[in-house]
């Protein structure tokens, strides 16, 4: 397990969790603060490169698949380069550019990402693996959320993202340099006679990897729990922000990650000796009650760190089975289209939480929470289903 390219890619996601983990943070008060916008238009200027990050999943899952995992993680390292940009103006449509080009290489990132993972890992080791590979991008969201903090409160934002672009381009540089490429196995293609269409997206193999009733019940696994996440993403620095300022926002952003790194790790060992839909289930109930705590809580500061860091930890322990939930529905040549596949299914419900909770803030405080809470009951049944259902599992799945 402990290769090269298992360790490069962990200190990668380390790097781009400390530079891009803040910014995302750190937006919704940048409209508020520096633009004078409210968090509805916060949302609404992620929405599309949101959605744009699902799209080119699809797109990054089959050329991973196809042309390598390390081509693929590339061009969605770009996107890390030009994130800290977001900071240095203030001018929308600047911004608008910036995030979409950054939405548009985070799909190519975590398809390539997840899928050279998989391949350069054993799969008996692989819930541990998973845990780690989340836990490198949690700690240095982590650490990143707490220098932009103290850096915003003593200097500016701008400061901030400048040194973003520099550091960023520095990794982006060794990457290309030194991440070694994994072994995958893959049917031999003559990619000359495909259309560049579908040699790009390849819709027929993702049409099919739907018509599966567990993969159908993995997408719904994906968009109804990250509704909540991208609704608590969107609010919780920005109620934060109110009760205690940039400082107050920036160290509950990196108290939830450290949790959530705990919560990775153990999550990671559970999933490789009892199992990853016992583990799902468990996660995904915890999930629905901390959301419904923050329903009465959210008028609090200490009631919005507690259920809010908790509920971190509960989100990245459900996001840690997913690979073994793709290692176990797909075969070894569909594993960058299964990642493709439910990143798009995570996009699109970041998205619906994060511009739907901006628009239901306008109405009531606790209403956001209340509908996440809904989602997760639902996202609790079809994990509930997954515990029993029964269905074949490969040696290699082990």
């Amino acid at each position: 397990m402990w290769t090269r390219g298992f360790i490069s890619l962990c200190l990668i996601v380390f790097v781009i969790g400390l530079i891009t983990g803040p910014v995302h943070f750190f937006f919704p008060v940048y409209a508020a603060s520096e633009l004078g916008r409210d968090a509805f238009f916060a949302g609404i200027l992620r929405a599309i490169p949101i959605g744009l990050g699902g799209i080119t999943a699809l797109i990054g899952g089959t050329l991973s698949d196809r042309f390598g995992r390390k081509p693929t993680l590339l061009i969605g390292m770009s996107g890390a380069v030009v994130i800290g940009a977001l900071f240095t103006t203030q001018i929308p449509l600047f911004i608008w550019g910036i995030l979409c080009y950054q939405g548009i290489a985070s799909g190519f990132k975590t398809s390539g990402g997840q899928s050279y993972l998989i391949s350069a890992v054993p799969s008996n080791k692989l819930g541990f693996a998973t845990g780690l590979y989340f836990i490198s991008s949690t700690i240095g969201s982590a650490l990143g959320n707490a220098i932009a903090g103290e850096t915003i409160h003593r200097i500016n934002f701008q400061i901030f993202g400048v040194s973003s672009v520099v550091f960023s381009g520095l990794l982006f540089l060794g990457a290309f340099l030194y991440l070694p490429r994994v072994r995958q196995s893959s049917q031999i293609v003559d990619e000359n006679q495909k259309g560049i269409w579908k040699s790009a997206l390849n819709i027929g193999k993702y049409i099919n990897l739907c018509r599966r009733s567990n993969i159908r019940m993995l997408i719904g696994l994906r968009i109804f729990p990250t509704y909540y996440w991208g609704s608590v993403n969107l609010l919780m620095p920005i109620l934060i922000f109110q009760f205690g300022g940039n400082r107050a926002a920036g160290y509950y952003g990196t108290m939830s990650l450290i949790f959530a790194f705990a919560c990775q790790l153990v999550t990671g060992k559970i999933c490789d000796t009892k199992g990853h839909r016992l583990t799902a289930l468990v996660a995904n109930i915890f999930i629905t009650l901390l959301a419904f705590g923050l329903v009465f809580f959210h008028n609090s500061l200490f009631g919005l760190e507690l259920f809010g860091i908790l509920g971190a930890g509960a989100a990245w322990a459900l996001s840690t089975t997913i690979p073994r939930f793709i290692n176990e529905f797909t075969t070894p040549q569909e594993k960058g289209h299964g990642v493709g596949l439910t990143h798009l299914a995570w996009s699109t419900g970041f998205l619906l939480g994060y511009v739907a909770s901006g628009y239901l803030l306008k109405i009531s405080t606790h209403l956001p929470f209340l509908v996440a809470g809904v989602f997760l009951i639902c996202s609790s049944c079809i994990a509930y289903k997954l515990f029993n259902i029964k269905s074949p599992i490969r040696k290699e799945h082990l």
